[in-house]
């Protein structure tokens, strides 16, 4: 081959590349675009004028766009090695943002795995789940993220720096309950 046959081949080659980039993105960005949603973990303060503040988990989640996304559950995984599948947890939400600091009674007002879900978020909203702050499971520090996914099949997930920031937190709130979450078996007292 001469230069000029090398020169063609690597043009034609280019040529490709770049046609097959130019689809792609097209493909992805107007014709099958999907969500972005930034997820967030922390331990809240809800302080209500001459009432007692309460103390929460919320998980908390924005669509930063191109579309809107419709969240379906909260999930935690549970990694258990590195040749082993990945475990997934629904969590138990409250059904609204607690009013006051019985959250046995916020519970009672139909709280569970689907208490706010499905949620479809339009582009920059936000929306926020709400779980006991002495949660056992996630005082254990033993899964790896937590988060949403969505009617696409995609997982949204806090960062882990969000999750190692609020762990001491929820021990604290597990202690001051006098909850053990050290053990790994739940009590239970419908069994014994």
């Amino acid at each position: 081959m001469t230069t000029a046959d090398w020169a063609l081949a690597i043009s034609i080659f280019s040529a490709i590349v770049a046609t097959a980039s130019f689809l792609w993105n097209v493909w992805s960005k107007f014709i099958y675009p999907k969500p972005v949603v930034r997820v967030s973990f922390a331990m809240v303060t809800i302080m209500q004028q001459g009432a007692e503040d309460i103390e929460v988990l919320q998980l908390a989640a924005t669509n930063m766009g191109p579309i809107e996304a419709t969240l379906m559950k909260a999930l935690i995984v549970f990694n258990r090695g590195p040749f082993k599948d990945k475990s997934y947890g629904i969590l138990n939400v409250l059904p609204r943002a607690p009013q006051g600091p019985d959250l046995d009674y916020e519970w009672g007002l139909g709280g569970g795995p689907t208490a706010c879900f499905p949620k479809t978020l339009a582009v920059g909203e936000s929306f926020s789940v709400y779980l006991v702050p002495d949660h056992e499971t996630l005082a254990r520090g033993d899964y790896q993220v937590v988060g949403f996914d969505d009617s696409f099949g995609r997982s949204h997930w806090a960062r882990r720096s969000d999750i190692i920031r609020t762990l001491p937190y929820i021990r604290d709130a597990c202690e001051r309950a006098g909850k053990n979450w050290r053990d790994r078996r739940r009590s239970r007292p419908w069994c014994d």
